[in-house]
This record gives C-alpha cells, structure tokens and sequence, in this order.
C-alpha cells in the first residue's frame, strides 16, 4: 500500500534553502557595501586631511615671512614662551587660519543655525592635541625649547641626508640653536668662505623670476618639518596617519634682472607717448604688478598683483588672442611647450611667495629710526633693508648758512681704518680746500652751482682712491660704498632733503666717474639728494671674459632722482647693465625708463638708449644690492 507523505514538506524545504541562500547573499552585499562605505569614509577623510594640510601649508607661507622681519627688528630677542615669532606660534596661527581642527567652524556654524545642535558625521573632527601631532622635527637637535623644527645651519644636511640642501655656515652657536626656535635671516648665515651669495638651481615653481631649470644668484635659507594630520584621532577614525616632511625656504635673492621695480609699473613707452624704440631688455623683468604699452617684447614678465599685456605686446611668444582678447591659459601653453608660462604672477604659483624688500624713501635715509638694537637677529632690519644704512663711507652735510640757505659750510667725512669708523670734519676757511687750491685740486669733494642753479655738493670719485691712502683709510676693496647726506639730526639749522626735491635743496654732483676700477669689489652710492651724472660713468673695463667681452667693475647707484647732464645742450644718455625701481609712497605708476636730461629736467626720449640684461654670476653683484625674498615650500618625502 503505497504511503502518503504530508502535504507541502518539499516545498517548505526549498524555501527555507533558497531563503537562506538569499539572506547570505544579502548579509554579504550588505558586509560589502560597508567595507565600500569604510573605505570611501577612510579615503575621503585623507582627502580633507590633505585640504586641510595644504590650507595649512599657505597660511605658513604668509606667516614665516613676517615673523623673519619681527626677528629682526629691535627688542625681538626675547626669551619668553609668548614670542609670537617663534616657530611654535606661526604654525599655531597657520592651522588656526587653515580651521584644522573643525570641518565646519563655529561661525559658519552659526550662520547656518546649527551651532551646539548638529552632531557631526566626520569622525576626523574635532581637537588636534598637541601641536607636536601635527608638526615636528624630522631629527632630533640642541634647541632652546621643547617645540622647534631643524634648520639648515652647519651640519643639518649630514643629519637628515642627501635629499635636503646645502647647509649655510653660522659660526654663533647661540644663534644656530635660536634659529631652530625662530626663522632667522642674517648676513652671519654664509655659504663656506663667507660668501653671501651663489649660483644655485632655480626652484622648479610656476613664478618665472628665472627660467625653468636656470641658476639664480641667491642665498637659500632653509628649515624641515614633518607634517601630519589626524594623528590625535586616529583611533576613532581608523585612518593610519602618513608623516610627510617638508622644506620650508626663503631665498635671499639681490636684484639681478634686466629691469625690476618694487611699485606698478607702465613697460613699454614714455610718459610723454613715445615708444621704448632704442631700449633692449634681454631676460627677465619684475614689477609688483606691471602695465605694457605700445609693442614692447619681452623674454619673462613676473608680477606679485597682477600682469596687464598690451594689445601689441607680448611676453615669450605669448600675445592676446586677436579675437577674444585673452591670454592662452597656462595649462595649455604648458601641455604644448617643454617650458614654464613666460607670464607668471606669485599669487598663481601655489606655494610660492616673491618679496621685494623694498623701504620706499627709507632707501636712502641712514639717520632716522635707525635703531636695531637686541634684535634676535645679528642683522637688524633696518641695516638689511635700507642700503643707505649698508655703506661704509659717509658723507654728510654737518652745518649750512642758514635754515633758508643750505649751502653747506661744514662736511664730515666717516671712513674705515683698520676696521675701526672714524671720522674728519671739515669746515670752510679752515681745512676745507677750495677748489681752486692746490690741494683742493686733490681734495674729492667740493661746492658748486653751475649751470643746475642750486646749492650742490661735487664728490670727484677718481680722486677718492687716493685721498682714502693720504688719511691711512683701508683700501678700496673695503671702502667701497659711499653715503651722501645732511646729517639734519643733529643739527637744526640742516634741513631734511626733500623726496622729490625742492628747489631749496642740496644736489649731489658726481665728477670723475668714468674709471671704477681701482674698486676692485665694486661700488655703491646711496643719496637722498637729487644727483646729476655730468661725465660717462665706468666706462674703463678691469678684464675681460672668456668670450673676449670686456668686464667692469660692478656698481650700484641708489638715489630718488637722477639727471643726466648739466650744460646747456641736453645730452645723449646710453646705459647698460640694469635698472631698479624701490618704489614709492604714492601709487603713481613708475615708468623706469625716464631717464631726465639735468639740462632741462625734460624725458627726452630720441636720446635714450638702453641694453639691459640680467646678472648671472656673483662677482656681478655690486656692494650694495636691492633685496627680493623668494619663499617656497616644497615636499620632500
């Protein structure tokens, strides 16, 4: 008799199989889709750790720069914690700036109406700890506080390796130590042998100072840090943490392009219209922000607020499109050459800053707020960014007729001897020479008003050389700068010289100037006095180069007006070598390339005729150079 089994048991069994089959599907897509939704939390919060590293990275770039100035100013060499120019209190601002310890901040936070109400999903939020989670040294140093970072002096480079730079020599233990705790700018700081400055690798940024893969003349100040994110929270976000280290520079870079200028300025014409027709600029140029007019060409053009090109200009190549009236990007020029962006602008170069030390009018003043004193730095600011202050010799108007007439009856003269500053007055009827004397025809600096109808003072520069060995002064190579000034702080009856000039005022007249090379390290002038060139100046070569090109000796002139010329006929004006503007006080555009007639004070522009080009080596660089500051922060590993 055949069994009869229960309804519905096969059935039963097959669903409970292919129910059990589907539920370890669905437990394993869901198990998956976690892993998915783990790894994408994991991924994104390396990315935001990454935003925030490189919000981080900026708001450092602003800072150091800044606080390298306040080391250097007087009463900076303080010991307390609180000194907010030490290392530990820029990278706190920066990561305040950069809001790295929030995703969202308080304030916008309570924009949006959600302040102590939101609960957040980013389990990467909240406190960073201690700052030494965040940055560190990459090696362990002497220092003068727990929180430092190293800093490339004496043998760093041997302690961290190869990858990082040359290490610059400081023979001040104290400082070296001071250096971690603090970024410190100094003369002190050199390369081996004392050399201030050398040719080294431009770095590899899109600000085109230089162009790509080309030395500069500079000095690289450097300090290395470890960077990393989220180490604090690590464990409650599960993200393994990467330590990065970090470079961090800040080129001392002297004035060294064709044609440079710390204010706006116009390229390309003259005030009065008329073309740059006889001008030649080979290299680069440099304005804090530029203007080109007319059909101007040239090589690189970098700015810090911004480039406006001409419609018949061009830069490298690149010109405006003649329909659309705009610049190819940078991207596509960069995708089809093997070369940067000719046309670069520091604000558009990622972690790149470029500072001219520019000082306006206190260029080339060295009497008032002067005062360096217990500075961090051995090198104050006011000596490092005012060249009047970096002379050696000063010439100085120390008495005059009268408040109202500033003809100048007494002179100092401030030398070196024996490395020790003295100084000879003299004064007039006593041992001032006149010129017309026979020892005033050895005699170097003189009155004068011919022809330019003020009160002048003539400075003979063949004779200086001379003169320096009758009162026992140390050679040329050592007495090779020369301020000209009223000494008007110590005296009331001297007058401060005006910027522009006045009528009223003192001129400087410059004779003898065509032969500079007994200064065999070069020569600089600074002079807040307008200053008239009457005679070719270093017109004689000391050597020639490798190519048969004749070679003079360096030398700078550092004064707010200068005038070619005094006679009556207006005079041809040739220059080679480079042209720097140090800006103003107003925000007039500078047209560099005006170069006045002392005839009839008058830009007359068929007489002009220029060949600038660019230094390249070091012994091109005068005794006194314009100061930039090249800061740039770059990932080593």
């Amino acid at each position: 008799m055949k069994k009869n089994l229960r309804s519905g048991y096969i059935s039963i069994l097959s669903v409970v199989t292919l129910a059990s089959i589907m539920l370890l599907m669905l437990t394993a897509s869901f198990r998956y889709s976690i892993q998915n939704q783990e790894a994408q939390k994991k991924t994104q919060i390396r990315v935001d750790y990454t935003n925030r590293e490189q919000a981080f990275l900026r708001a450092v770039l602003t800072e150091v720069p800044n606080s390298a100035i306040r080391n250097m100013m007087a009463d900076s060499n303080l010991s307390g914690g609180e000194i907010p120019s030490r290392w530990r209190w820029i990278f706190e601002r920066a990561l305040a700036k950069a809001n790295s310890e929030q995703a969202l901040p308080e304030e916008q936070a309570t924009v949006l109406g959600i302040s102590g109400q939101s609960i957040s999903g980013n389990t990467g939020d909240g406190s960073r700890g201690s700052l030494k989670h965040s940055v560190d040294t990459i090696r362990s140093q002497p220092s003068l506080n727990w929180f430092y970072i190293n800093a490339g002096t004496n043998y760093t480079t041997t302690l961290l390796g190869r990858k990082y730079p040359e290490s610059l020599r400081l023979a001040n233990g104290t400082v070296e130590k001071m250096d971690r705790d603090r970024p410190i700018i100094s003369m002190t700081k050199t390369y081996p042998g004392g050399v201030q400055f050398k040719e080294i690798p431009y770095p590899d940024v899109h600000f085109g100072y230089v162009a790509q893969s080309e030395n500069f003349v500079a000095k690289r100040n450097w300090w290395a840090f470890s960077l990393s994110s989220g180490e604090d929270s690590r464990s409650s976000t599960g993200v393994a943490t990467v330590r990065k280290n970090f470079i961090l520079s800040i080129y001392e870079v002297p004035s060294q392009l064709a044609l440079g200028s710390a204010g706006s300025t116009i390229l390309g014409k003259h005030e009065n219209g008329s073309d740059w027709d006889n001008i030649r600029i080979s290299g680069g140029v440099f304005a804090s922000r530029a203007f080109t007019e007319g059909t101007i060409q040239l090589d690189r053009l970098a700015a810090r607020r911004g480039i406006s090109l001409a419609d018949d200009s061009s830069v490298g190549g690149v010109a405006l499109d003649s329909f659309s009236g705009d610049l190819p990007s940078r991207e596509q020029y960069e995708s089809e050459n093997a070369s940067f962006f000719p046309i670069s602008s520091s604000s558009d170069s990622g972690l790149v800053a470029f500072l001219p030390i520019a000082r306006g009018q206190d260029a080339f003043d060295d009497l008032e707020e002067v005062d360096d004193r217990n500075s961090a730095s051995p090198t104050g600011w006011n000596y490092y960014s005012r060249p009047a202050m970096q002379t050696v010799m000063k010439l100085r108007v120390e008495d005059v007729l009268s408040p109202e007439d500033q003809t100048p009856t007494s002179i100092s003269f401030a030398f070196l001897a024996g490395g020790i500053e003295r100084k000879i007055t003299y004064t007039r009827g006593n041992n001032w020479p006149t010129s017309g004397s026979a020892s005033g025809a050895l005699f170097p600096f003189h009155l004068e008003s011919d022809n330019i109808e003020r009160r002048a003072l003539s400075v003979y520069l063949g004779r200086l050389p001379a003169f320096l060995a009758s009162i026992g002064a140390d050679p040329t190579s050592v007495n090779n700068s020369l301020m000209v000034n009223a000494n008007y702080r110590d005296n009331v009856r001297v007058l401060k010289p005006n910027i522009p000039s006045l009528s009223s005022d003192i001129a400087l007249i410059m004779r003898d100037t065509k032969d500079f090379t007994p200064f065999s390290s070069g020569f600089s002038l600074v002079t807040p006095f307008r200053t008239y060139l009457v005679n070719d100046v270093n017109i004689v070569p000391m050597d020639t180069d490798s190519q048969g090109r004749d070679v003079f000796p360096p030398i700078s002139l550092f004064t707010p007006e200068k005038r070619f010329g005094i006679r009556d006929q207006p005079m041809n004006i040739t220059l080679k070598g480079q042209v720097n503007h140090v800006g103003k006080g107003s925000d007039q555009n500078a047209r560099p390339l005006d170069l006045r007639s002392g005839a009839n004070d008058e830009v007359l522009a068929g007489k002009i005729k220029a060949d600038l080009y660019s230094i390249t080596t070091p012994e091109q660089l005068p005794p006194i150079s314009q100061m930039n500051w090249l800061v740039v922060i770059e990932q080593v590993d």
